[in-house]
């Protein structure tokens, strides 16, 4: 009987069946080949997998394209919509501040420049620093810490001139315009005089040299530790001479003292007055420089019977 499929065994047994079948299909014409039904078999399988492949991938990558532009178009659309603000002095509010910055209604988180806004609020010299953040997806964080007047400053010679210009100063000799919205609580501090040449220039800005302005920023610390009772309010200040200052108090009267131990000068100072309220008496001039009986001059003789 003659053997069937002799072309599948006739390369012996060391021969595969997928081997057998391609030295076949290799042995028939083009036009043979092309219609195989094995051939076209194979083709549709891996036709099936390319299929199954852009399947996966299409979507894959669609969906990868979709997302960026998703992505990107959430982070132009981001607004804030909190805004937390801290202000160290409670000098300045959350509105003046934001009226600064000049933000109105909603900001836009991308395009948000944090570190702009952190310099226009310390362009400010009512403000001595900043500190803002954006916290995603939706907050902005403003910190700030305000300058605290100590005194007025102005010049000496404004009287003469007509220059009556004023700022406030700060512990650290910073000068910033006066701003009663912010400042109210500080209307009433006292008016330091300034001599010509204390300051090289008199504008906001400006930085008071520290050996200049420490005993001014110490006397007003030292009465600030005293009852309106036991020391009146300081209304003037002037500094005639390096080792001098001449303190007018609220009432009239003028204090005489030196720029060293302030402290001491005005405990010498609250006993004096204590014993002009004791004896009603109503002192003109006091000299607190001498450790040892610091001299008084009183407007009036002192009232019968005292």
């Amino acid at each position: 009987m003659a053997k069937r499929n002799q072309y599948r065994t006739h390369y012996g047994e060391g021969h595969s069946a997928s081997a057998n079948v391609r030295l076949l299909e290799a042995a028939l014409s083009l036009k043979h080949r092309f219609f195989s039904i094995v051939a076209l078999r194979r083709g549709l399988r891996r036709l099936r997998k390319w299929v199954l492949i852009l399947l996966i991938v299409i979507p894959l990558v669609a969906g990868l394209i979709w997302g960026g532009m998703r992505a990107v178009e959430k982070a132009y659309s981001l607004s804030i919509d909190k805004v937390t603000f801290d202000a160290r002095q409670q000098l300045i509010s959350k509105e003046q501040a934001l009226q600064i910055l000049g933000i109105e209604g909603s900001i836009n988180m991308a395009t948000l420049d944090t570190g702009e806004l952190k310099q226009k609020l310390e362009a400010n010299h009512c403000i001595e620093s900043a500190d803002i953040r954006a916290e995603l997806p939706d907050t902005l964080h403003i910190e700030i810490n305000e300058r605290i007047p100590v005194v007025y400053v102005e010049q000496e010679s404004g009287a003469d001139t007509g220059n009556r210009i004023r700022f406030f100063m700060d512990p650290n000799g910073h000068l910033f315009p006066v701003m009663p919205e912010y400042h109210r609580n500080f209307m009433g501090v006292p008016i330091w005089y300034l001599q010509p040449g204390d300051v090289s220039e008199f504008a906001a800005g400006t930085v008071v040299d520290e050996a200049k302005r420490r005993p001014i920023v110490e006397l007003v610390a030292a009465a600030n530790l005293y009852s309106l009772v036991e020391i009146p309010a300081i209304r003037e200040i002037f500094r005639p001479k390096d080792w001098k200052i001449i303190a007018t108090l609220d009432g009239g009267a003028e204090v005489l003292m030196q720029v060293y131990d302030i402290k001491g000068q005005m405990e010498r100072l609250a006993m004096i007055l204590e014993h002009c309220r004791a004896t009603q008496r109503r002192p003109r001039s006091i000299n607190v420089i001498p450790r040892i009986n610091p001299t008084v001059n009183y407007a009036e003789p002192p009232a019968a019977g005292k």
